[in-house]
């Protein structure tokens, strides 16, 4: 089983936080950064996708569209 924290973050006064200004990109099904960057640098690297993706703001953005594509639903 693969569980991926996807969470792209910045630095403010040397604390990380989450970037909500590109959430739209950090919770997209393409692109870079994206959930489905993160997902195809797991299968390079270990050789299958994720199981499970675990994001900040659920709500922003296209989680769901990531989700079908690593699905395989069209």
């Amino acid at each position: 089983m693969y569980i991926v924290n996807h969470f792209l973050d910045k630095a403010v006064l040397g604390v990380d936080v989450p970037d909500n200004a590109d959430d739209a990109k950090t919770n997209a099904a393409t692109g870079n950064g994206s959930i489905g960057a993160q997902a195809d640098l797991c299968t390079r690297t270990y050789g299958r996708k994720p199981n499970f993706v675990l994001v900040d703001m659920f709500d922003r953005g296209n989680v769901f569209a990531a989700q079908d594509a690593l699905n395989g639903v069209a």
